[in-house]
This record gives C-alpha cells, sequence and structure tokens, in this order.
C-alpha cells in the first residue's frame, strides 16, 4: 500500500468515526419508544442527578434522573425560545419506576433547586405553566 492508500483510509475511518455513527446514533435514539430510551439513560448517568434532553426539532422530552433509579420526564414544546413543560402536573410523581410513587417535600425541593441549576447552564431554559 502506498502512502496516500493509507491516509485515505485512516481519513474514511475517522469521518465515520467521529461523524457518521454518533449522527446514526442518536437518530436511532430519538426513535425509540420511551420506556427505551429510559433504560439506556439509566445505564449512560454519571453522577446521582442528570438530565437528558431529547429533542425532536420543536418538541421534545427532558428527562431528570435522581440516583440512577428514578426517572421524572418533562415533555415540552418550543415557546418564545424556551422549552415550554406540557405536562400538565409535572412534579406530581416519579415516571419511572413502575409504581410512580409521589415526590416528597425533599425530593421536590432538590428538583426545583437541580432546575434552576439546569436553567443557568443552558442557553435553552425550561419553563412550566
Amino acid at each position: 500500500m502506498t502512502a496516500t492508500q493509507i491516509i485515505i483510509i485512516v481519513a474514511v475511518v475517522l469521518v465515520l468515526g467521529i461523524i457518521i455513527f454518533p449522527l446514526i446514533n442518536r437518530r436511532q435514539f430519538r426513535n425509540l419508544p420511551p420506556d427505551q430510551q429510559v433504560r439506556i439513560i439509566m445505564k449512560e448517568v454519571k453522577g446521582l442527578i442528570y438530565f437528558k434532553n431529547v429533542s425532536k426539532g420543536r418538541t421534545g422530552i427532558l428527562y431528570y434522573v435522581k440516583n440512577k433509579r428514578k426517572i421524572l420526564a418533562f415533555p415540552w414544546v418550543l415557546s418564545d425560545g424556551k422549552m415550554l413543560c406540557t405536562r400538565e402536573n409535572p412534579f406530581e410523581r416519579w415516571d419511572y419506576p413502575e409504581e410512580q410513587e409521589p415526590l416528597n417535600e425533599d425530593e421536590l425541593k432538590q428538583l426545583l433547586s437541580e432546575l434552576e441549576k439546569y436553567n443557568k447552564k443552558n442557553p435553552v431554559k425550561i419553563v412550566f405553566k
């Protein structure tokens, strides 16, 4: 093999690995049903508190994960440059685990403070009705 052939092969592998495959993975993740998205999110959680925004253009879901085992989903639509939560009572019950136990006061306080931190870090803020 000549040097140019090796360079071309390396360039193609890098383009596939860095650009193409991650785009395909993100698209496949967005098209999964919500319960499968939850399973994947629980595997990729780093830390005790984790946010994952799954966007489909002007709509999406912001997942809040606590302790790698409790998940709260905030479905949103884009409105005036902000993510407007479309859920009626977003702070009432956990979405996962299946028992959907209600949030207690400590969990609610922690959630609200974490949402404030999330809104400070991200350019597109989540707002509630």
